[in-house]
């Protein structure tokens, strides 16, 4: 299913009732239909509503949480989130900063981060994590990547600041555009 909101495209794969994943991939403006093929492969396999927005800047990113949010059928706090490249930076930072947003989330995976990347919603390298707050349970995902001291780091400080965060070996992760 395709629809607009707000002047972000946004194409939904699965089955309405389903927990939802919100899929940020940097692909989706040079390969969309490989990044549809990846969402529509997704939702089939885990059961899952898949929403995948074609963004820009990361306006597109906030303005895409926003819809998966009001667009589910479960509780808008049950978002997950999996980012690639500096989306995956934006899913980190959008996870530390999601009480101040005034949204919660059930999980966020940083696919293909990197120290060089800055996360497209602030302009800004991704700041260290917070300590987490009582009322979150976030778990976060790094998927190793060409970068793999970063990712060891990366979940390292997240976990030494009361998160739950897991390094997932890189041939492990099998969302991947074929």
């Amino acid at each position: 299913m395709q629809a607009q909101t707000s002047g972000l495209q946004v194409s939904v794969h699965g089955h309405p009732n389903a927990d939802t994943l919100l899929l940020w991939h940097p692909a989706t403006q040079s390969d969309p239909d490989a990044v549809a093929a990846l969402a529509s492969r997704i939702a089939t396999r885990s059961g899952i509503r898949v929403v995948l927005p074609t963004w820009s800047a990361g306006s597109d990113l906030l303005r895409s949480v926003r819809y998966a949010r009001e667009s589910a059928v479960h509780p808008p706090d049950q978002l997950s989130v999996v980012g690639y490249g500096a989306a995956g930076i934006a899913a980190l930072s959008l996870a530390r900063h999601q009480r101040r947003l005034g949204i919660g989330l059930r999980r966020v995976t940083c696919v293909d981060g990197a120290a060089d990347l800055d996360d497209p919603i602030s302009g800004r390298p991704l700041e260290a994590p917070g300590a987490v707050p009582a009322a979150v349970e976030t778990a976060v995902d790094i998927v190793a990547s060409d970068d793999p001291g970063w990712a060891q780091q990366t979940v390292e400080s997240w976990r030494t600041l009361g998160w739950t965060a897991t390094l997932v070996p890189a041939d492990q992760f099998t969302w991947r555009i074929a």
